[in-house]
């Protein structure tokens, strides 16, 4: 008999592990055929297709600011009313970006999108990966069988963004991968580079230079350092190509004030709020920003000091200043949630697990149907609803809540002499 019960209990654990693997390959190859199938009956590509014009206007040598910018003009002046479809667009990447572009001239454009799109792939593999990275190995388990659907939710609310081909899923891939080895060993070179080559497409880029510094204190002079160079970058272009760049401005306020993409940040609904009525958002906005984000900072910082003392976890104490830095983004896309949508699931595992085991299957009935409520929100509700910010914020409350709650563990030092001091009264 004793030589029976290993025997099988040692195929059962093999079985288990072979299922769950079967189960995340199946998951898998179900998203790569969804993915496929959206992009057979559904659009596909919309913002590779401004990078493939704007290559294909280099190629004729003609300037891409000036001619997205004279079709955006032409289309308001035969505007009528209605909100259409397909709204012009203009290159709106400063003008670094365009000697980039240049190389890939010479490639044709099958291999260009080909290319583009393996490289979006990629970039959402590493964002997953990154998040994977945050789990411990009791999440990873059942994290494992939802990264599939994770790609259809970013930022646990449902879209296709993953479809729209935005260079953001290639840039936030290799700067969270280069996160990675940072948090776990300190070394955070690679993540600063990764950074500041992501800020030349986009300068909100920038505001993940907070990360690093949340989790150590000895960042602060390499984080300020990188994010002073990717602001003189910056500058040094309107020194530079003086004409093109005041293009590139008057194009980014025509992505605003025309197409009203301001984002879900709470400025963001502010200002697109704003124009809808025919005033001007963009400095409201930017005050909102900034009250909030001088808000967010303290928390962030507080949050910082106790993990640095030790009284909270630096497990769970990630995923929420992750989360916060992407707080800290003035214009937060869709693309944006994307990336950070694993450590929104890890913060609420993580605080469900620290609630009593009575209450655990009440507040998991009610997350499920918050997260049922807000995607059907957003599929048949209103546009102005703000179902994306209210998440972000929920998920952060929560999870830094949950951090001020956090009981600091014992020195080990301190339980001996409590035991003891226990015995002594008991005897």
């Amino acid at each position: 008999m004793k030589r029976t019960a290993p025997s099988q209990g040692f195929p059962l654990s093999i079985s288990n592990r072979l299922t769950h693997h079967r189960l995340v390959c199946i998951f898998w190859i179900a998203a790569a055929v969804a993915l496929a199938a959206m992009a057979y009956t559904g659009a596909v590509g919309w913002d590779y297709q401004d990078y493939s014009k704007t290559i294909q206007d280099l190629r004729l040598g003609v300037d891409p600011y000036a001619k997205g910018i004279a079709d955006v003009r032409v289309f308001q002046s035969q505007y009528v009313a209605g909100q259409p479809e397909h709204l012009p667009t203009v290159y709106h990447y400063p003008p670094l970006t365009l000697l980039f572009l240049r190389w890939f001239m010479p490639f044709p454009a099958w291999l260009l999108a080909l290319g583009f799109a393996v490289l979006v792939g990629m970039g959402a593999m590493l964002q997953l990966y990154c998040g994977f990275q945050m789990a411990d190995k009791k999440a990873r388990r059942w994290l494992a069988l939802l990264l599939p659907a994770v790609i259809f939710f970013p930022g646990l609310v449902t879209d296709d963004v993953i479809l729209s081909g935005n260079v953001a899923y290639i840039l936030y891939g290799i700067v969270l991968a280069a996160a990675v080895p940072g948090w776990k060993r300190g070394q955070w070179t690679w993540y600063y580079l990764a950074v500041l080559a992501a800020s030349l497409w986009k300068l909100p880029f920038l505001t993940l230079l907070a990360f690093p510094v949340l989790l150590d204190r000895r960042q602060w002079l390499p984080g300020c350092a990188t994010g002073c160079a990717g602001v003189l970058v910056f500058v040094a272009q309107m020194r530079l190509w003086p004409g093109m760049f005041g293009e590139y401005l008057l194009a980014v306020r025509m992505m605003f004030d025309w197409k009203r993409e301001y984002g879900f940040a709470p400025g963001g609904y502010l200002g697109k709020a704003l124009v809808g009525h025919g005033m001007r958002g963009a400095t409201a906005s930017n005050i909102v920003y900034l009250i909030f984000a001088c808000a967010l900072g303290i928390i962030l910082l507080m949050l910082a000091h106790r993990a640095a003392l030790g009284v909270i976890s630096r497990e769970a104490w990630i995923p929420v200043a992750m989360l916060g830095t992407l707080l800290l983004n003035p214009r937060i896309m869709k693309y944006d949630l994307a990336a950070f949508t694993v450590p929104m699931l890890l913060i609420g595992w993580r605080v469900l697990g620290s609630t009593a085991r009575s209450s655990r299957p009440a507040k998991l009935a009610l997350a499920v149907a918050w997260f049922l409520t807000a995607n059907i929100v957003t599929i048949v509700g209103p546009n102005w609803m703000p179902v994306e910010l209210i998440t972000l914020l929920s998920i952060f409350t929560i999870g830094a809540w949950s951090l001020v709650q956090e009981v600091p563990p014992l020195p080990a030092i301190e339980f001996e002499t409590l035991r003891e001091l226990d015995v002594e009264l008991q005897g």
